[in-house]
């Protein structure tokens, strides 16, 4: 058997090639290895001209990407599915970055830093790069916490904890509100029922029935550019921008979980939901 890689790139890309340039552009700064970038196919044929333009630039791009291209639309849930499914077979690691997700200076960084500590601890099921401005604009180092809550703007697991999940799929008629005390799970589940476009809510409510945490940055790590109209999950708004402080101390520092904090970032969550969800 052919020995895994470490660490995979993944990025989902399907037709904003604008968005994608920023993201690539952003990555050239870094040398990365084992670039993988999966595309939906198209539903249109405007989509069908958005994505020749999308492989044209991913071709000329001085990284080199393992490109993997769908003839048919399969949607966002089942197209992120498969292309981890895909991965997790050839690596021990994965980062997912959305074409909307662009990593500020120190991303990589925390990510490889993260992954030790996930694999130590059972209980954190992966790692995310994005941290809300509410608590993010009041830091001035970066330390890493522990949250119940995943957000999918650049994020990472281990291959080993993906195909644990990958096996669990909730369907529209399964009836699991008397396992769920949390608003923000209650509104998952309706999310699920009403099989919105989305692929995050299984895997949330996953993660909630294990209970399983996640790691942050205290300094969000992620810039999200998609909230401009352009993705058909998302309402326009500025209210997800974090400001990057420039980091002070060279080391992370992890914090135990402070359920206080954790409290704030579901608040924060829940009055969010509405303009993605």
């Amino acid at each position: 058997m052919k020995k895994k890689i470490d660490i995979a790139l993944v990025i989902i890309a399907y037709n904003r090639p604008s968005h994608l340039k920023r993201l690539i552009i952003s990555l050239e700064d870094y040398k990365i290895k084992n670039a993988f970038i999966f595309i939906d196919g198209a539903k249109n044929e405007n989509d069908k001209i958005l994505q020749k333009e999308i492989m044209t630039m991913v071709k000329g791009s001085k990284i080199k990407f393992s490109i993997f291209k769908k003839e048919k639309n399969l949607g966002i849930e089942k197209s992120i599915n498969s292309a981890l499914d895909k991965i997790s077979k050839i690596s021990k690691k994965i980062i997912v970055l959305e074409d909307d997700c662009i990593p500020r200076k120190n991303f990589f960084q925390f990510m490889k830093y993260s992954f030790k500590l996930v694999e130590k601890n059972n209980e954190i099921f992966g790692v995310c790069g994005y941290q809300f401005p509410e608590i993010s604009n009041n830091e001035k180092k970066m330390n890493i916490g522990i949250f119940d809550n995943f957000i999918p703007w650049g994020w990472g697991i281990l291959s080993k904890n993906w195909n644990s999940y990958k096996k669990f799929r909730i369907k529209k008629d399964n009836n699991l509100s008397h396992a769920v005390k949390s608003s923000i799970y209650k509104k998952i589940i309706n999310i699920i029922k009403f099989k919105k476009p989305l692929w995050t809510p299984n895997f949330i409510l996953y993660n909630y029935l294990n209970k399983k945490k996640f790691l942050y940055p205290s300094i969000s790590l992620i810039k999200n550019i998609g909230f401009d109209g352009s993705g058909i999950n998302s309402k326009v708004t500025d209210i997800f921008y974090a400001k990057y402080t420039k980091v002070k101390n060279s080391k992370f520092i992890i914090h135990k979980f402070n359920s206080k904090l954790n409290r704030k970032h579901e608040k924060i969550l829940l009055k969010t939901l509405k303009y993605f969800y």
